[in-house]
């Protein structure tokens, strides 16, 4: 079942100590004169960066940055996300006629944080986390950073070097998992994170973010509020966006919709064109591509080993797990039987 991190929206608001409204990105000094705002620099501590107030620990965000989530999502060794974006005051995402990303104002900052509860039956039972990785954009182009938390959960620090984290928890049936946790290094972000060799996110495309969370406390399309709270401009209607269907749900969307939500957010950000995939490899996993041009049918075969495997180098996505996904694998197995029919 999905875990949304959305309930904290009824406190979320667009608060940086300022002078005035000023929509040029400029701060006043006490003299009353105008500079520019500094661009962001990862500090050496996550605890610097501004993203969190009172106990890092218990990842309340600040006032000034939003709790987002997506309607499908990557998979990730079974870890939950905290997904956080913080947007320079008087500025907004802008869209662009596009489903896919907006366009974000130097200055703004993603931050994904993982992590797992040591009973996954008790959502208040003690959090492990792992890592937070933050993409900050300044002078039009992104920068990618990751931090490794300690032990104690007490601070995270900034890192370049992947790491393997052993972890262990009781999953939602009483079992303890055993997890070899693989924190990647900077270059590896880097390989999913580009597209023509341009760093770019992958998670926050408008089609993704384009579903009712309906967690009981916010009850109201992701990107309304965006739009409501004045963080989108240059569309007023999230219906004129389209949806990227989620893998999980078997009430909406159909077996070939679900396939191709689950290979659009696990593997399209590496196979389209443009993507890091060797040239005899190109496919085109991304939902707005036409079956036919996609290369999943002929590739079916190859499709369906890779995603049950754990060998290195062979198994796919090659970053970011060293699990199967048993419930993608086998909505998947499902879905490739399904093309051949």
């Amino acid at each position: 079942m999905k875990k949304y991190f959305l309930s904290s929206f009824v406190i979320l608001a667009l608060i940086i100590t300022s002078c005035g409204g000023n929509d040029d990105g400029y701060v006043a000094t006490d003299d009353g004169d105008p500079e520019p705002e500094a661009p962001l620099t990862f500090e050496t501590h996550l605890s610097d960066m501004g993203i969190y107030s009172g106990d890092l620990k218990n990842l309340v965000p600040n006032n000034n940055v939003h709790l987002y989530d997506l309607n499908s999502r990557l998979f990730t060794d079974y870890a939950h996300k905290q997904r956080l974006l913080r947007l320079p005051e008087g500025k907004a995402m802008q869209y662009n006629n596009s489903n896919l990303l907006p366009s974000f104002p130097d200055n703004t900052l993603i931050s994904k944080t993982f992590f797992y509860y040591e009973d996954e039956a008790n959502t208040s039972s003690n959090k492990i986390i792992v890592e937070t990785r933050v993409l900050i954009k300044t002078e039009g182009t992104w920068k990618i950073g990751n931090y490794k938390w300690n032990a104690d959960m007490t601070e995270a620090t900034y890192t370049n070097n992947g790491s393997i984290v052993p972890i262990e928890y009781m999953n939602a049936e009483g079992i303890t998992q055993s997890i070899q946790y693989q924190i990647p290094a900077n270059e590896d972000c880097i390989t999913c994170h580009n597209v023509n060799g341009v760093k770019t996110p992958i998670g926050p495309k408008l089609r993704n973010m384009n579903f009712n969370p309906n967690n009981g406390t916010v009850n109201i399309n992701q990107l309304q509020y965006f739009i409501d709270e004045g963080m989108l401009e240059g569309v007023s209607n999230p219906s004129d966006i389209t949806v990227l269907p989620d893998w999980e749900d078997e009430d909406n969307f159909d077996i070939f919709e679900r396939g191709r939500g689950y290979m659009d957010i696990n593997c399209g950000h590496c196979h389209q064109p443009g993507g890091y995939v060797p040239t005899e490899f190109l496919l085109d996993f991304q939902l707005e591509t036409p079956f036919d041009d996609t290369g999943i049918y002929s590739r079916r075969g190859q499709i369906e080993d890779r995603i049950q495997s754990t060998t290195p180098d062979y198994m796919m996505p090659k970053i970011g797990r060293t699990l199967v996904h048993n419930e993608g694998v086998t909505m998947m197995l499902e879905y490739l039987q399904a093309i051949e029919d």
